[in-house]
């Protein structure tokens, strides 16, 4: 029996991914839809004969639309226990390793210090995005004062307004989302990183029937290994 053999596949399947753009995994350029996760993901399945269709719902309804099968998956998905409750995760679904931090304005840059203990950060404010999951050890300190906004630009304003004293974000949706403008300059990253953490194609344990998230899982390393992932790599994230 072939590795192919083991699976019955529909063929069509439908990608959920986030509302907003998220430079430079997904966006929309030019009236289209782009990006690395974008470009990873239709290269698999083209090689693999997989028709994708990918659709765009704000992240709790694409949430909710996982758990209970209305789409096949969803992208940019990172892990947590109670989400793989309803999600299937596998290591050959892995997109990118995402790196989190805190970042404080500069104003306030010399007052606050974190050396990778959360207790240090107790009586501050620290301002979150809605929906996001910052890692197992950040999501269960229920001690420190979390506010969450609904947007990255909301995040912003929030500490820009001093209604917060720091916020906690994916590095790179915050440069992406800022890189053009003055408001980078108005921030410090504070070392070390919260932490690096996986992002995943998170499968629907409801939706699947043919064993598709093993499959996919197989041929996104399969492909990872391959001249085409380093050109597609390179050409979002070129070295020089």
């Amino acid at each position: 029996m072939t590795a192919e053999e083991r699976f019955n596949f529909s063929g069509n399947y439908v990608f959920a991914i986030g509302a907003e753009d998220y430079p430079p995994y997904e966006f929309i350029e030019n009236g289209e839809l782009t990006g690395f996760h974008i470009e990873l993901i239709q290269a698999v399945a083209q090689k693999n004969n997989l028709i994708i269709t990918f659709e765009r719902y704000p992240f709790k309804r694409a949430q909710q639309m996982l758990r209970t099968g209305k789409i096949d998956a969803f992208t940019y998905y990172g892990w947590t226990a109670e989400r793989e409750k309803d999600t299937r995760y596998l290591f050959g679904n892995i997109l990118h390793i995402a790196k989190i931090v805190y970042v404080v304005p500069k104003s306030r840059e010399n007052e606050i210090a974190f050396t990778g203990n959360l207790e240090l950060l107790r009586d501050y404010r620290i301002v979150t995005q809605a929906g996001f999951s910052y890692g197992y050890e950040f999501d269960n300190a229920d001690y420190l004062k979390k506010y969450a906004a609904p947007t990255l630009n909301g995040l912003k304003d929030l500490l820009l307004n001093g209604r917060g004293d720091l916020g906690i974000v994916y590095l790179s949706d915050f440069y992406s989302a800022y890189k053009d403008t003055d408001i980078l300059d108005k921030f410090t990253i504070i070392d070390p990183p919260v932490l690096e953490r996986p992002m995943y194609i998170g499968f629907s344990r409801k939706a699947e029937t043919d064993n598709i998230s093993v499959f996919f899982a197989e041929k996104m390393l399969e492909f990872k290994a391959t001249k085409a992932y380093e050109a597609l790599y390179n050409k979002y994230f070129p070295t020089d």
